[in-house]
């Protein structure tokens, strides 16, 4: 029961941190914040990215993490993979 509920945290503390970076980097670029969550789905970047490394992400500030999707994001749609 008590793993259970630490999944649970764990996978809502990550969800978190996606919702706002996503939100943060979508006001950076001037876009809809779906709009970049489709982007970043495209190429694999919310799951891939924030998720995998979320326990090195998340001791960064919200900034950080921002640039970093917006980064991954401009590599990518700029090598088209």
């Amino acid at each position: 029961m008590a793993a259970e509920f630490i999944a649970q945290d764990l996978d809502y503390r990550k969800t978190h941190l996606a919702v706002a970076a996503i939100e943060n980097a979508a006001i950076k670029l001037g876009v809809n914040s779906s709009d970049l969550f489709s982007r970043l789905q495209k190429y694999d970047i919310v799951k891939s990215g924030l998720f995998a490394f979320y326990e090195e992400l998340h001791t960064q500030s919200l900034d950080w993490v921002s640039d970093f999707i917006i980064e991954s994001l401009q590599n990518r749609e700029a090598k088209n993979i």
